[in-house]
């Protein structure tokens, strides 16, 4: 069997395994409502304190929203890989359990929030306001850091959660392992990628259409706002299946690159299949 056809075997069994236990798709939606929080009440303040021309207490209050934003996505995240590995270990888990263990691991959890925050803030400033020549290179060089930041750092939570380390110590062991395994995530994760793009695509060009009809007047608008609705509703979906399914694909390799075997319905000769050794 080669690679290819390893990564889909791997990515239907991530979805078969996301079938069995639906409720693995509510950690990112509350993580997403959690967020809501701070986004309205730190990132509403910080926007009312641009707007007032109060531009330092502006971007510390931002900053200070970006965090919280962040600990509300890891949180769940963290929360979604306890169940995960328990399903994937043949116990039965639920909600409660992986909230459970992340609210003891909180310290580290809001440790790495802000190492995010931080990093997303640094990626921001890349892309900038610029025209020209720096905004296509700003926007490019964002974008790689962009891609190799979501691969190296795609073992902390696990790390953190399953081996009881701290933030920093996870960063350092999640980027050694990637470059043991380099390809890691290449082969599955574009499987799983291009199904996502079933709901991604009609879900852009609904936006782009809505963002179209606005422009005019009349029943235009009306249905603008309609598909542009829609549009965001599709992306709000795909970004929850995306998470569900990264969880499932980053436990799953976890435990199989750090020597513990191939784990729930997954066969070492698929996991092996997505990594590339040096």
């Amino acid at each position: 069997m080669g690679k290819w056809a390893e990564g889909k075997e791997l990515s239907n069994k991530s979805w078969g395994l996301l079938k069995e236990n639906k409720y693995f798709l509510w950690f990112p939606i509350i993580g997403f409502v959690i967020s809501m929080i701070p986004f309205i009440v730190l990132g509403g303040g910080a926007i009312f304190l641009s707007v007032e021309d109060v531009t330092v207490w502006a971007i510390v209050l931002g900053i200070i929203a970006l965090v919280f934003i962040n600990f509300a996505f890891t949180i769940s995240g963290a929360a979604m890989v306890a169940a995960v590995d328990e399903e994937l270990a043949g116990r039965n888990s639920s909600l409660g359990y992986g909230f459970g263990k992340a609210f003891r691991r909180l310290g580290a959890l809001f440790l790495w929030s802000i190492i995010q925050a931080v990093v997303s803030a640094i990626l921001g400033l890349l892309r900038g306001n610029s025209n020209g020549g720096a905004a296509i290179a700003g926007n490019l060089l964002a974008a790689i850091g962009s891609a190799a930041w979501s691969i190296v750092t795609l073992f902390v939570t696990p790390f953190i959660m399953l081996k009881g380390q701290g933030a920093v110590p996870a960063l350092k062991s999640s980027v050694n392992m990637v470059k043991e395994k380099w390809g890691t995530q290449l082969t599955g994760g574009v499987r799983i990628g291009l199904r996502l793009l079933i709901v991604v695509l009609p879900g852009i060009a609904l936006i782009v259409g809505g963002v179209v009809l606005l422009s005019g007047s009349g029943a235009s608008v009306s249905l603008g706002l309609v598909l542009l609705a829609i549009g965001i509703i599709l992306l709000m979906i795909s970004a929850v299946l995306g998470n569900a399914l990264r969880s499932i694909f980053s436990v799953a390799l976890f435990h199989f690159t750090s020597g513990e075997g191939a784990i729930g319905p997954f066969t070492a000769q698929e996991l092996e299949g997505v990594l590339k050794q040096k």
